[in-house]
């Protein structure tokens, strides 16, 4: 019942991504070598999430979260949205891809004051919103870990790299914030 608009709000989220990452202009980028794997788990888990999620519901419907868990996912969608947004607008540096720019800085505003990886914790709460959406507690189980676990092997690669880039600054910034 709510597949379309959860659908929508996910792809929104991407469009918000996209359309700022492709607008600014940026100095040269340096891709990182090595993500562990995270972005084949990534695009894995978004495709399993999108085509699988809904299937649990059909199959499994005694496994219906409730009426209220379609509402909450909308709304844990639309505050991941306005959180990717502010991250963005905060961190004039923020790439999809895991990489640097030649004239990047460690970024302590708005949001990454007080989490290191705002940009992260949006998606993460928009597939659990997509999830909640589906209203079945199989579906919302399977994104909360793809997830979870996909989001953690990422930030771990991506802190190795901001630590070999900034060294101890970015050693103090993660002693200073929590993680996502």
């Amino acid at each position: 019942m709510y597949y379309l608009t959860s659908y929508f709000l996910i792809a929104i989220l991407f469009y918000i991504e996209y359309h700022y990452e492709y607008s600014r202009i940026t100095t040269t980028i340096q891709i990182s070598g090595d993500d562990g794997g995270s972005t084949r788990f990534l695009v894995l888990s978004c495709l399993l999430s999108l085509v699988v999620s809904p299937c649990w519901e059909i199959f499994v419907p005694i496994a219906t979260i409730g009426t209220v868990a379609p509402w909450i996912g909308i709304s844990c969608m639309m505050v991941a949205m306005i959180l990717l947004r502010w991250t963005m607008l905060a961190n004039p540096f923020y790439l999809r891809a895991m990489a640097t720019t030649d004239d990047q800085l460690i970024c302590t505003n708005g949001p990454y004051r007080y989490i290191r990886h705002p940009g992260y914790l949006s998606f993460l709460l928009g597939w659990i919103g997509f999830g909640l959406t589906v209203n079945n507690w199989i579906a919302l189980l399977m994104i909360f870990v793809l997830f979870t676990v996909v989001y953690t092997i990422r930030i771990q690669a991506e802190e190795q790299m901001m630590l070999d880039r900034f060294g101890a600054g970015y050693q103090h910034y993660m002693d200073e914030t929590l993680s996502f």
